[in-house]
Order: C-alpha cells, then sequence, then structure tokens
C-alpha cells in the first residue's frame, strides 16, 4: 500500500537546460530545485524498514544518471548507512525521493549500487553489488521504489556502507534529468559524488576521477532521501 504523506512545491529553476548540455558544466550549478513527492512505502510481505532517511526533505536536489544523449555527464551519488554490531541486512527494496527536471521522464530503468566504505567515502570506483536496468515497482514523478530482483542479493553484514540510485534517461530533447532530493540534515558523513563521464567542471578535479565528498565536489553539505526494506538476522 502506497501513501503520499508530503508534497513538497517548488517552482524555482536553478539550471537551465542549455547551460547543462553546453561543454564545461560546473558541478556547483547542479543543484536544482523542483516538485517532489515524498511517498512512504509499507515494507514487502516478510521485511521490515532497515533504514530511513526518506524525511527532511530541502525542496531541492542533485542530478545523479546516465545520459544517452550526453555520456560525458554521467555521475554516481551516494550516501552512507550503518548496518548495526551482531545484525545482517538482507536488502530487498530501496526507495528513493526524487523529480524529474525539464522533462517529465520517465526513466527507462534505475540503478542501484552498494559500496564498501573506506575513510567516510565509497571505496574504489567497483560496487560491492551492482544492480542495473531495474525498473521501478513505483514511480510517482522521479519518486522511485525499487524492488531488487532475485538476482540481485545484497547480503550486508555489520558495518557502515553506501548505496547509489541512478536513473537510465536519454537527455534534454526527450526524458529530461533525474535529481535525487537532498535532505536537509546530514545523517552520519556527508554524500559523496564521483563524475565518471569527465564532462563535468567540478570544483576538484578529483570527482572526476574517484568519489569525494560533496563539499568537496560542489560545494553543498547536504545527504539524500532514501529507505532500504529488507529482512534483519
Amino acid at each position: 500500500m502506497t501513501k503520499t504523506v508530503l508534497l513538497v512545491s517548488a517552482a524555482a529553476l536553478a539550471l537551465s537546460a542549455n547551460a547543462y548540455a553546453g561543454a564545461g558544466h560546473n558541478a556547483a550549478s547542479m543543484g536544482v530545485r523542483g516538485t517532489a513527492q515524498h511517498v512512504v512505502h509499507a515494507p514487502p510481505p516478510g521485511s521490515v524498514t532497515l533504514y530511513d532517511q526518506n524525511i527532511g526533505d530541502t525542496g531541492y536536489g542533485f542530478f545523479s544518471q546516465t545520459l544517452s544523449s550526453y555520456p560525458q555527464y554521467d555521475e554516481f551519488l551516494a550516501d552512507d548507512f550503518k548496518v548495526p554490531t551482531g545484525h545482517t541486512w538482507k536488502v530487498k527494496e530501496v526507495d528513493a525521493t526524487g523529480f524529474y527536471y525539464i522533462g517529465s521522464g520517465p526513466a527507462h530503468s534505475v540503478n542501484v549500487l552498494f559500496w564498501k566504505n573506506k575513510g567516510s567515502l565509497p571505496k574504489g570506483t567497483t560496487p560491492l553489488v551492482d544492480c542495473e536496468n531495474i525498473k521501478p515497482k513505483s514511480d510517482v514523478g522521479g519518486t522511485f521504489q525499487i524492488k531488487l530482483p532475485k538476482s540481485c542479493k545484497v547480503h550486508l553484514k555489520e558495518g557502515t556502507y553506501w548505496v547509489t540510485v541512478q536513473a537510465n534517461m536519454d537527455g534534454i530533447n526527450t526524458s529530461g534529468y533525474w535529481a535525487w532530493m537532498a535532505n536537509s540534515a546530514v545523517n552520519n558523513s556527508v554524500s559523496s559524488g564521483y563524475w565518471y563521464g569527465g564532462g563535468v567542471n567540478t570544483l576538484d578535479p578529483s570527482c572526476n576521477v574517484s568519489f569525494q565528498s560533496l563539499t568537496k565536489c560542489t560545494g553543498s553539505t547536504l545527504d539524500f532521501a532514501f529507505a532500504l526494506q529488507g529482512v534483519d538476522n
């Protein structure tokens, strides 16, 4: 059962289409204002809510997507969470609050990736678990309920991990872009980004080579809205 509990309304646009599609785009301007629906999904049968920071929306989001029309702007965002001592989590669903920008979507599919932690950042550039091209169970204007397929096994022992939600989009002339909604408070470490397409002028060039903090890459100290559903052993 799905219940819409909050509608974040903001009409101001912080970025023009040409600015994003043009050469020399600056990551510091990637944050955009838009309208998102904050949707709370009941855990699937046999599951519980393992982790939830899908609250405190700012009405402001950052792009996390692949773009078939502009692969030079492909990027990952990631946010961290902790599995408590003595527990093992089997993640079956990832929910993420976001919105479409310029175009109305929908995304062709979404990618969900999990990363190990190293020094308050995702470890390396190879994910621990890589679940690609998933059709969301629900897509409410860019707010996703993502049921992980059985082929994507996410078993996480105690420790710190990172999750990426990434929409697969066409670009400005078709589907538009997807922005992950930012939270007003930072939980655990500040979120991170990796602009691996190489076409974005981040504040620090290392952000085009590996994951770095969102603050270092864009000047913004924010987290992102998501929840994890599954089994806690």
